[in-house]
């Protein structure tokens, strides 16, 4: 059944109705693979207004929809993304902007190391993408009411700009995991404090 043209067709039309539901806008679907390995679908995919913008779509397992796609990265490294970067840096004024990126979380499992328990615990998937606000301050003299509604201030940005994502507000004093404080706001809108 699997790697079948009607299967195959199945896939497509979840994965359309995946995208519109979490993106609010229309996608096309440019080719659809079964991987024998992994024993999934993959398909590229492309807004059908910006058919440049081409990203990836696969099931995912380990979430709830099903599936996992790379369109908030592809969003991020295109032109389409200056006003949002603006937006955020106006938010956070002191972030640091060479680790100010959207990355795979499985990428980012490489470029923290291979343990990165923060991640389990807001349950997310090694093959969605989170965008990282790294912030170098002591978050102890940090007015931390103040932080949270900056973060509540993106996610409703986010929100108004359909662009689910998760995101990792990280304060650290001289180097990451020193007197560090994190938290996450989920594609839901969710803040999660750790």
């Amino acid at each position: 059944m699997y790697g079948t043209p009607w299967e195959k067709a199945k896939q497509e039309a979840r994965i359309q109705s995946y995208l519109i539901k979490k993106y609010h806008t229309e996608f096309i679907i440019s080719r659809t693979s079964y991987n024998h390995f992994s024993e999934t679908y993959q398909s590229y995919a492309y807004p059908r207004e910006n058919p440049d913008l081409l990203f990836s779509v696969e099931q995912d397992q380990d979430v709830k929809a099903g599936y996992s796609d790379t369109y908030p990265k592809a969003i991020w490294e295109s032109d389409l993304s200056s006003k949002m970067k603006a937006k955020i840096k106006a938010i956070f004024p002191n972030l640091d902007v060479p680790t100010f990126k959207m990355l795979r979380i499985v990428e980012r499992g490489e470029f923290y190391g291979p343990n990165v328990p923060t991640y389990e615990e807001v349950r997310a998937s090694q093959l969605a993408c989170s965008l990282t606000i790294n912030i170098k301050a002591n978050w102890e003299n940090m007015n931390m009411d103040n932080e949270k509604e900056k973060i509540h201030q993106l996610s409703i940005y986010l929100k108004a700009h359909h662009f689910p994502v998760l995101v990792e507000v990280r304060y650290f004093e001289k180097a990451i995991h020193q007197n560090e404080k994190v938290y996450f706001l989920t594609e839901e809108g969710k803040i999660v404090e750790k």
